[in-house]
């Protein structure tokens, strides 16, 4: 696998320095509200936030609280042309701020055909 760093601009407009490699699954650009939920100590935290970015395998998202890596959590957005609210369990990848990278664990594979067909109508990232 070949890494290299190159100078790239978030969904803020602020440039960082990424990592660019081979990924698995291509990446897409879209906008999509999303809610974010998490158990806490007083009960289910409900976070509001806005999808920019999905793949086959997970999403990316500006979220209005900061996750740690590895935090399990639940991810609830409507698929353009699909009827349902869908509900996906997922993991906290990374963190820059309020850029957040989330992995889908254990989606279904109804789920992850809609994800694939949804992708299909949308620009790479």
């Amino acid at each position: 696998m070949v890494i290299k760093k190159q100078e790239t601009k978030n969904p803020m407009g602020e440039a960082f320095m990424r990592k660019s490699s081979t990924r698995r699954f291509a990446r897409y650009r879209t906008e999509l509200p999303l809610i974010v939920k998490v158990l806490g100590q007083e009960g289910y935290l409900r976070v509001h936030g806005r999808c920019f970015e999905i793949a086959e395998n997970g999403l990316g998202a500006v979220i209005t609280s900061e996750f740690r890596a590895g935090e399990m959590v639940s991810l609830e957005f409507s698929i353009p042309n699909v009827t349902d609210l869908q509900v996906f369990r997922a993991v906290v990848r990374h963190r820059m701020g309020f850029l957040h990278g989330f992995e889908f664990v254990g989606i279904l594979p109804e789920q992850r055909e809609q994800i694939k067909g949804y992708c299909r109508t949308l620009p790479p990232a």
